[in-house]
């Protein structure tokens, strides 16, 4: 990646913040490499703003994955998007050709 290096210092900076941010987002979506797996998780282990930013960011993945894995959508989803789909094209075509 060519990200900034994370600060080691147990303690980050707006800017080193930022980049570990990113890099825990890349980190929980299995998108770094062995070697910065290793960088992301020794920081981790040494710097309490962004473990609190990763147990923030873990947890709403997870939420996020258990509420969204259902196998049917709610009654009544596809008959409201149908419906807004002939809104959005009725409008368009309004403005396109009207």
């Amino acid at each position: 990646m060519s990200e900034e290096p994370i600060s080691h210092t147990g303690c980050c900076d707006e800017q080193n913040r930022q980049n570990s941010l990113m890099r825990i987002y890349n980190y929980l979506d299995g998108e770094l490499t062995r070697d910065e797996i290793d960088v992301i998780k020794d920081h981790l282990a040494n710097c309490s703003q962004c473990q609190d930013d990763y147990t923030i960011e873990a947890l709403l993945k997870e939420l996020v994955r258990r509420s969204c894995c259902q196998d049917q959508a709610p009654a009544g989803l596809a008959e409201r998007i149908r419906a807004r789909i002939v809104v959005e094209r009725r409008t368009y075509v309004r403005r396109t050709f009207g």
